[in-house]
């Protein structure tokens, strides 16, 4: 008898472990779901940093009306400004516009919300109406996949050899590429 009210108490034990973090994360008081879970919440835009970090204010979730940095958490484009290789600031630069001109006036998600490697951060998934912001720089020569994922040992680096790729891209988009600063 003590082994079968052992064994039923600890499938119960088990069930409740299982169970309860999917209860937990459900909603918070306000009635929005977990910002670390799946979305998607809405956002606005307050400044493009570079082509995959923007500075958004969240609009829905618990961080509601708060503002923070986002990261694009599949890619990695050519940074504008935190960078020590001079190949990539001027395809930087380019990128960081043309962004700001594909999101402006769009409506803007989130999705697959998680925190980033640095302090409040956030690394997860952009849409703009819908689309996917990671998807068109890809598609667009603009990106290189890169995991952002606090196990994955490697930095964001831009691979220059993709600049003229980009820079076609960007032409074609109407942005101009200033000169390379080497």
């Amino acid at each position: 008898m003590d082994k079968v009210c052992f064994r039923v108490g600890r499938a119960v034990l088990i069930l409740l472990v299982i169970m309860l973090p999917a209860a937990g994360t459900a909603q918070d008081e306000g009635g929005f779901r977990e910002p670390s879970q799946q979305g998607p919440f809405r956002v606005s835009l307050e400044r493009v940093v570079d082509g995959w970090r923007y500075d958004l204010r969240w609009q829905e979730g618990p961080r509601s009306r708060s503002r923070g940095r986002f990261h694009l958490g599949d890619v990695h484009t050519a940074s504008s400004t935190s960078t020590s290789q001079a190949c990539e600031r001027a395809i930087g630069m380019a990128t960081r516009e043309f962004v700001r001109g594909y999101l402006r006036g769009k409506r803007l998600r989130v999705r697959d919300v998680r925190e980033g490697r640095q302090p409040r951060s956030r690394v997860g998934q952009l849409e703009a109406e819908g689309e996917d912001v990671s998807t068109v720089l890809l598609e667009m020569g603009l990106a290189i996949p890169y995991n952002d994922s606090r196990r994955n040992p490697d930095l964001r680096r831009w691979d220059c050899s993709k600049n003229d790729e980009a820079r076609a891209a960007l032409e074609a988009a109407g942005i101009e590429v200033p000169a390379d600063s080497d």
